[in-house]
């Protein structure tokens, strides 16, 4: 394989567009709501006629997702390269003896390494100033604080282990993945609909911001199988994780809580948007409960996940790479059900 394909970690990228993905269905969801309340007895209203022109309405992305879609996997491969980069001249991967990783195994130069980092940034920074265009926010304060945003998820991605202050060697790797892999993309890709720039479209702000915390709390448990597999040599580097930090036993204890939280708030903001459209008496109703049964699945791969990882030790490297792989896809099929719901919910054609 290709040293820089291998260096940009392609298998990372489900992880990484998964709040792009969750938040383009939030907003074609609540987009679809605010339409349609017009209608006082909140029935759902069928805009298409036979199905295959609703599977393609509902489920072709627009430039803005495109272009999102693009920039999030342009800040991606950045924070691979950069993070290989960073390991590799604080002598963490040398020491590890990390042959997958480019540098550490001379497959890639450190100039190389360097100019890649400076081209994907200018790459990556001309597609998000492209992508704040196309969404015509330039013209109002949430265009700045797009781009204020923008530009912080670029140094957070550069700075993660480069640099003499590299916040991953600070244990705050896990506050930076809550907010970019959760919070971030999915209020940002609200706002780049059109979302939250008046009192009329902030009506659902509530249940974006609570599927943008199950996501990000789910995507801090990616992180943290990363740093319970490398606490042994993460402690002989004096890398602080939060794993570092806490020791085995609580970080699973952590790892749990994270796995618990994550994955029940992911599907309650589905229900919680369920529940004020169409009015609902409450919240864990019939209804609430149908639709927990439909993600039900996934709590018991979450659930069989978390048992992976009990059982193995910190440094199984064998036994917790692929649960590694295990938890980004669940967590990317969480969110593709989410997608599906809501073209069930709103663009479904009638018979």
């Amino acid at each position: 394989m290709n040293p820089w394909i291998k260096a940009a970690r392609l298998r990372t990228l489900p992880l990484a567009l998964s709040g792009i993905l969750l938040g383009s269905a939030l907003s074609k969801l609540c987009r679809s709501a605010l339409i349609t309340s017009t209608n006082s007895t909140h029935t759902i209203q069928v805009h298409h006629s036979n199905l295959i022109q609703g599977i393609v309405n509902h489920f072709l992305p627009s430039i803005v997702t495109v272009l999102a879609i693009l920039t999030a996997t342009g800040l991606q491969v950045l924070s691979n390269f950069a993070n290989d980069y960073g390991d590799f001249r604080k002598g963490t991967d040398i020491k590890a003896n990390r042959k997958d990783r480019m540098l550490a195994s001379g497959e890639i130069s450190e100039k190389s390494m360097k100019n890649a980092i400076w081209l994907t940034s200018i790459i990556t920074l001309l597609l998000g100033t492209l992508l704040i265009f196309s969404s015509g926010l330039f013209e109002t304060i949430g265009g700045y604080y797009l781009l204020a945003l923008g530009l912080l998820a670029l140094f957070s991605a550069i700075t993660y282990t480069m640099g003499k202050n590299a916040y991953g060697y600070l244990g705050l790797g896990d506050f930076f993945v809550f907010l970019f892999f959760g919070l971030v993309p999915v209020l940002g890709m609200g706002l780049l609909n059109g979302l939250f720039l008046n009192p009329a479209t902030t009506v659902y702000l509530d249940v974006f911001v609570m599927a943008g915390v199950g996501l990000g709390l789910l995507s801090v448990g990616v992180l943290n199988v990363n740093n319970y597999r490398d606490i042994p040599t993460d402690k002989e580097q004096n890398k602080q994780t939060v794993a570092v930090r806490l020791g085995q036993h609580k970080t699973l204890t952590y790892h749990k809580i994270l796995l618990t939280l994550g994955g029940v708030l992911l599907p309650l903001s589905f229900i919680a948007f369920e529940k004020r459209y169409f009015e609902w008496p409450n919240l864990m109703g019939l209804q609430s409960i149908f639709l927990f049964g439909i993600f039900s699945p996934f709590f018991l791969l979450l659930s069989s996940h978390f048992r992976a990882v009990k059982s193995s030790f910190p440094g199984d490297r064998e036994s917790l790479n692929p649960e590694l792989k295990k938890l980004s896809i669940t967590i990317l099929s969480m969110v593709v059900l989410y997608g599906i719901l809501t073209f069930l919910l709103f663009d479904f054609p009638s018979v």
